[in-house]
């Protein structure tokens, strides 16, 4: 028969247990908790990018901004916004593959595929004049593809 200190020692066994097992559970919880919140940025900033590009009013600037056609002050104003969109895209998505949370083969294909918009005439302006350091940073990889 056990007496009262042997029953305390095994509740305290078990109780720590229990606690191991909890925190095991919760490190999980929130490993998986980090990881659908580094592929929902990721999928917000595709949205961005495919958002921009797919504005009816985006190509139709592309095409006036590189042929040297003057634009309104509403089409400066809207070429300006989407552009703005553009590039924060691709800035959210330069920090994730940054910090190792896009594929490298993934973050080359996004970049060289839309490398002809971020270097035109509509774009590239606007990326030249934000000061942010991912804006920097994503300038420097433009001009290096140049």
């Amino acid at each position: 028969m056990l007496n009262w200190d042997a029953a305390g020692a095994i509740g305290e066994i078990v109780g720590a247990l229990a606690v191991l097992f909890t925190l095991v559970y919760l490190a999980k919880q929130i490993r998986h908790s980090t990881d659908v919140s580094k592929v929902t940025v990721y999928h917000k900033a595709i949205a961005q990018i495919v958002q921009a590009g797919v504005e009816p009013d985006f190509a139709s600037l592309v095409v006036k901004s590189q042929s040297g056609e003057a634009l309104s002050a509403e089409e400066q104003m809207r070429a300006f916004t989407l552009a703005t969109a553009f590039i924060f895209g691709h800035e959210i998505l330069l920090h994730l593959y940054r910090q190792g949370q896009v594929d490298e083969q993934l973050w080359k294909n996004i970049i060289t595929n839309n490398m002809v918009f971020l270097k035109g005439d509509m774009i590239l302006p606007v990326l030249e004049s934000r000061p942010g350091a991912l804006s920097r940073e994503l300038l420097k990889l433009i001009e290096k593809e140049a």
